[in-house]
């Protein structure tokens, strides 16, 4: 049995995996199986992935989301440990060879996460995380109350978790597709173990424009506030209210840079998310009834 099972999910990826997959082999740990998932690519994926012969195990199932790809990839793998790789992201070599001891020293860590770089899809450096971003009040090992107090910006590839605590989560939600599954499953693998963080920057994360994926994600929002509510009642509050007020922030940077492109009917999409999530707000409808009015566009402010 491997100690480490890496599973890459990928839809439409062939021109980006070859490079995820190449950090993966260019890793200081060895004992490492991968599993690729082929979420119903319609590109030359398949082709891509072929090159790696029985470097890899290579699952080939019709598109069902993110979530699902990643499950159908841990239920073909057998290692000790789940790691998990996004097509358009890459690994510095140290990635598993820093995060495994942490898991192995600490049975009670169920997860183990490093800080990334961001880039652009032309590969360019835009930013850097640090133990402040998209964490409570800098805390690397949060509570499970801490965790309920706003989301924590951790995607999957930067962490590694144990298996049986992937299982007793039921891995990721499969009513996600594309957005809010990590999310909902670092507050489920929080409920099983403490996280531990390698503060390096061990991942590069690849950052696209936000629309319009960012809009097209908003009813799976939706759902997952839903779904936080009912399982932790009011004791995530906090949290709800500060993943709204988060999905303010991006609907409303989306309609300031739409606005700059001149498609103000694109940013009032945007803004109708933004009255949404804030029904009482005035200030929300004068914003959205702005863009009408092309002289008075760049009034949409902040």
């Amino acid at each position: 049995m491997p100690k480490v099972s890496t599973i890459v999910a990928v839809y439409n990826g062939a021109a980006t995996v070859d490079r995820a997959l190449r950090s993966i082999f260019a890793q200081t740990f060895t004992d490492n199986e991968v599993v690729v998932v082929n979420d119903g690519s319609t590109d030359d994926t398949a082709s891509v992935l072929s090159r790696y012969g029985d470097r890899i195990r290579v699952i080939t199932q019709r598109n069902r989301g993110l979530s699902a790809a990643r499950n159908a990839g841990v239920r073909a793998s057998s290692g000790e440990y789940v790691a998990f790789l996004d097509d358009d992201d890459e690994w510095m070599p140290e990635k598993l060879v820093r995060s495994v001891p942490v898991l192995d020293a600490d049975p009670g860590c169920a997860l183990v996460y490093t800080f990334a770089v961001k880039i652009d899809p032309q590969g360019e450096l835009i930013g850097s995380q640090s133990l402040t971003d998209g964490r409570p009040d800098g805390i690397e090992s949060p509570t499970m109350q801490e965790m309920l107090t706003r989301p924590w910006n951790v995607v999957p590839s930067q962490f590694v978790v144990r298996r049986d605590v992937f299982e007793r989560c039921g891995g990721f939600h499969e009513r996600f597709i594309t957005s809010c599954e990590d999310l909902c499953f670092l507050l489920n693998a929080r409920e099983y173990g403490a996280f531990r963080c390698v503060p390096e920057q061990l991942v590069r994360k690849e950052t696209r424009p936000l629309y319009p994926k960012a809009l097209e994600r908003e009813p799976e929002c939706d759902l997952f506030v839903e779904l936080v509510s009912e399982r932790y009642g009011a004791s995530a509050a906090g949290f709800v209210r500060e993943f709204r007020r988060e999905r303010v922030k991006v609907m409303r940077h989306m309609a300031r840079t739409l606005i700059e492109e001149g498609r103000p009917r694109d940013a009032r999409k945007c803004l109708a998310r933004v009255m949404h999530y804030e029904p009482l707000s005035p200030k929300a409808y004068r914003r959205y009834l702005k863009t009408f009015f092309s002289s008075r566009a760049n009034e949409v402010g902040p």
